[in-house]
């Protein structure tokens, strides 16, 4: 397969060489949040946001691997069935990435990445005492990785097609002096 993105090191290289990964690159069709299409395509969008917002290279190193994985196991949910344990893509997002991986804060903001989201639709769906405790529970989850996550949720949603309400209410939902 044809990557939209240049892999940069050793681990990015055994990344996308796994056929795990290479099912879930080439998985996906143009849809509401993700009019590119493919997961490897919204992958290389993400990557292009990084590199705006990064601000070390060790920073942009662990945002390019949370970029690689985070939508990779999309293609196995079953979408009769509620997304959620081992039906959820950002938990075999994270299996997958445990193959690669034992650091902990990347692994949690890979299963953690579209919480902000999914917080911020309870949010707009006006059940917002359920959207205030998603958050809470996210924000003790990351604990020190906030920043990084932080990063990562700009990365991803800033990205054409998506609306960027979800990232200004997620900034506005972090306490005064959140890292």
């Amino acid at each position: 397969m044809a990557l939209p993105f240049q892999p940069e090191s050793d681990l990015e290289r055994a990344v996308c060489a796994d056929p795990e990964w290479q099912a879930g690159a080439a998985w996906g069709i143009p849809r509401p949040g993700h009019p590119e299409g493919s997961v490897a395509a919204h992958v290389a969008d993400v990557l292009a946001n990084i590199d705006r917002l990064a601000t070390s290279p060790e920073e942009r190193a662990k945002l390019r691997f949370i970029a690689i994985l985070h939508d990779a196991c999309k293609y196995k949910v079953d979408e009769s069935r509620a997304r959620t344990g081992d039906n959820s893509h950002a938990v075999l997002a994270r299996r997958l990435a445990e193959k690669f991986t034992s650091d902990r804060e990347l692994l949690e903001i890979i299963e953690l990445h579209d919480e902000a989201f999914n917080s911020w639709r309870a949010f707009s769906q006006r059940r917002v005492r359920r959207a205030e405790e998603r958050i809470r529970i996210l924000l003790d989850r990351l604990g020190p990785a906030l920043p990084l996550f932080r990063k990562f949720f700009q990365a991803d949603n800033g990205v054409p097609g998506k609306d960027a309400a979800p990232a200004v209410w997620f900034e506005g939902m972090i306490p005064p002096g959140g890292k």
